[in-house]
């Protein structure tokens, strides 16, 4: 901890963000990505932050960005003030007892679009005076480090150390719009044309679904969001493997009868333990358990 006191005055918090990104991808177009931005913000804020300190925080090599011996040191001994930061501010949050204030929450394209829009309009209504705003990610954002306050997330199982509520369970279906499937008629679903996943989603439980069952499947067009995948789906480019609460709110589309029996992950409400005492978070998280869990 020998660096803490002198760089506590130079570190600028939001660029270590980006820093910690990159130093953990290994790569400016990941940590963009990561971070929703463009790569010319990565380098931006990584510049600022060398500027600040006064030394080289990266070496590129072969394999990527890699932190300097000196950089590795400085960011070890800011990440322990960072996170004792953290918990401070997530432990005086937490006892914060009105129903008032920010409140961030994270979640997906598809529950935006298919569930919360309602029940986030209902909890407006409640409590007027907690403002509500909505992170819309497919990466899972760290609620230890304050990314947000609760995250609604599909999910087997919480990871260490997030506490929550599961409100059901999320199904998976093959969908494709009645024109496509008029034009490409008595073919099985191995010969069929696919929408499929960009690498970023190629991971998830769908992905390496359509990967083992299809391998040599006729891919016409990918993304890496399944509200893309449904629009293509919508307008007849070919199948897409949806989740059933997405796929059937839709009138253009129409389930397949496809063996995916297998692919289904539970649908949780988390939050950090340090927030769950906060009167805004539990009136939040009641208040959409009972929304979705009704669906």
């Amino acid at each position: 901890m020998r660096y803490s006191a002198a760089i506590m005055q130079h570190i600028n918090w939001d660029n270590l963000r980006y820093v910690l990104v990159v130093a953990k991808s290994g790569s400016i177009a990941s940590a963009a990505r990561d971070l929703g931005v463009n790569r010319t913000t990565v380098l931006r804020r990584i510049d600022a932050f060398q500027e600040n300190l006064g030394c080289r925080i990266f070496e590129r090599s072969q394999s990527g960005y890699v932190l300097t011996l000196e950089a590795e040191k400085i960011i070890d001994a800011a990440q322990e003030v960072e996170s004792t930061l953290f918990n401070i501010q997530r432990q005086i949050e937490g006892r914060e007892l009105r129903l008032e204030g920010e409140l961030r929450v994270t979640t997906t394209d598809t529950l935006v679009v298919s569930k919360l829009g309602p029940h986030l309009a209902s909890f407006h209504r409640k409590h007027p005076h907690i403002s509500v705003t909505v992170g819309i990610t497919n990466n899972i954002m760290d609620l230890t480090r304050r990314d947000a306050d609760i995250a609604i997330r599909p999910t087997k199982e919480p990871e260490s150390p997030l506490v929550g509520r599961r409100l059901g369970d999320v199904h998976f279906g093959v969908f494709a719009s009645p024109e496509y499937l008029q034009t490409y008629v008595d073919l099985t679903l191995a010969q069929h044309h696919w929408i499929g996943f960009d690498p970023s989603l190629q991971s998830t439980l769908p992905g390496k679904w359509l990967e083992s069952k299809f391998p040599k499947a006729k891919i016409r067009f990918r993304s890496d969001s399944f509200v893309g995948l449904k629009i293509a789906a919508e307008n007849g480019i070919g199948l897409a493997l949806l989740p059933h609460y997405l796929g059937e709110s839709s009138a253009l589309l129409q389930r397949l009868p496809a063996p995916t029996g297998e692919l289904s992950t539970g649908l949780w409400l988390l939050a950090h333990p340090d927030m769950i005492r906060s009167a805004r978070v539990n009136a939040f998280m009641d208040h959409f358990e009972e929304a979705l869990s009704e669906n």
